[in-house]
């Protein structure tokens, strides 16, 4: 049989742009967690921690205090931004043998998959080749709209250098507590605050690029394998050669399938459940916060390129995991079609029909991801849009 999977098919080279960012930043789960990474982890910990406190100095003591609500929503999404990027690293690091067995199946299917028939192994290529496409969508996104921070700062101490009045520009416009604040723009000052928050931005870069994709992968990777199940049902009574044993053996097979899904999806569930609440709400916070952003600049005459992009890459934040969990509560759906309309009612085993019937009353339950308290999906979506379209209102009546 002929395999047009390669011989060396893995999640790591498959999917190798996610997994080399969660090495850059040490977060991949065969990262040994020896004292090289806890020296390495306590330093990321010191630098993030350090860039929030003065984020939140800057917002608290400064920007709201002197009604200075634009550099306060910008600073905001920083804050909102660090804190989302520690709590997936805490996933990563207190999950690490979850995601190392999550990895081990796929690469499992995909070695059994090579043995699969060229149609079955299409649509596990078709899966990956997608899976990996949600990996560059992060890696053109997060890469793009980070570098825009930096390359302004640079662009503008360029201009002023060229125009012979030389002006520091720093990446975040911030407000440090008095002994930094009369200092920072002493060089040696301005490049130890440069650099920490340009580590920030690489940093925030790496773990969107590397975990963002992560769970996406693997709903494409169980579309993929509910499909396959998919046509072998369609096939299973469509050969009249086939005695009741095969059939059997055959339906006993696609159930064992079935529940090494369900199993997988439960385990997604059980680790991403909180996650995926937690952006669910800070992304209703960001949107309106971006939006505000950018049109205040518009009325000022400006044009705010660094959070016109972080706008589409929030958008993209929530709206990717719902759309591959819709995907596969779509996919769930016609694997119970396909069920149904089998030719099961040509069949007289009433051992194979009882199985079918207890498929297709497991099969009524969707297989979706979710939330704490709505499934993940594109009504979702919609749903937390129009809540950041009303926040984005109020904030427009109350500060403009």
């Amino acid at each position: 049989m002929s395999s047009i999977l390669k011989e060396n098919m893995n999640f790591d080279d498959t999917f190798w742009i996610a997994t080399t960012a969660m090495r850059l930043n040490r977060s991949h789960p065969s990262v040994a967690r020896d004292r090289l990474w806890r020296i390495q982890f306590t330093l990321i910990f010191i630098l993030t921690l350090s860039c929030l406190i003065f984020l939140l100095y800057s917002v608290f003591f400064h920007d709201i205090q002197y009604g200075l609500f634009t550099d306060a929503s910008k600073n905001a999404i920083m804050i909102i931004v660090a804190f989302t990027i520690t709590y997936k690293y805490y996933i990563l690091v207190c999950n690490q043998d979850t995601l190392t067995e999550l990895i081990r199946i796929v690469n499992e299917d995909y070695k059994l998959a090579k043995e699969f028939c060229e149609e079955e192994q299409h649509i596990v290529l078709h899966y990956s080749k997608r899976g990996f496409n949600v990996c560059l969508y992060w890696f053109i996104s997060a890469c793009s709209t980070s570098a825009i921070f930096p390359l302004k700062a640079f662009i503008l101490m360029g201009k002023s250098y060229m125009a012979g009045k030389f002006e520091l520009v720093p990446m975040f416009e911030l407000t440090y507590p008095w002994i930094l604040e009369d200092y920072k723009n002493v060089h040696v000052v301005f490049i130890m605050l440069f650099g920490m928050t340009l580590f920030f931005d690489v940093y925030a870069t790496s773990m969107y690029v590397g975990f963002d994709p992560i769970v996406p992968i693997f709903l494409l990777h169980l579309c993929g394998q509910i499909e396959i199940l998919n046509l072998r049902m369609s096939k299973m009574f469509s050969t009249s050669n086939n005695s009741d044993e095969t059939i059997r053996n055959n339906l006993k097979e696609i159930i064992t399938k079935l529940q090494d899904i369900y199993k997988f999806i439960e385990i997604i569930k059980t680790y991403f459940t909180v996650l995926y609440e937690f952006i669910m709400k800070t992304t209703t916070f960001l949107l309106p916060l971006n939006a505000f952003q950018v049109t205040q600049s518009l009325r000022n005459g400006e044009i705010n390129l660094e959070f016109i992009g972080f706008f589409t890459a929030v958008i993209l934040h929530f709206f990717i995991p719902c759309y591959y969990s819709d995907l596969l509560m779509e996919t769930g759906e016609k694997f119970r079609q396909a069920i149904y309309s089998c030719g099961w009612e040509k069949h007289s085993d009433k051992r194979a029909l009882r199985t079918i019937l207890f498929m297709l009353t497991r099969a009524i339950k969707p297989i979706v991801i979710s939330t704490i308290f709505c499934a993940i999906c594109l009504d979702t979506f919609a749903g937390m849009c129009r809540e950041s379209y009303s926040i984005f209102n109020l904030m427009n009546a109350a500060f403009t």
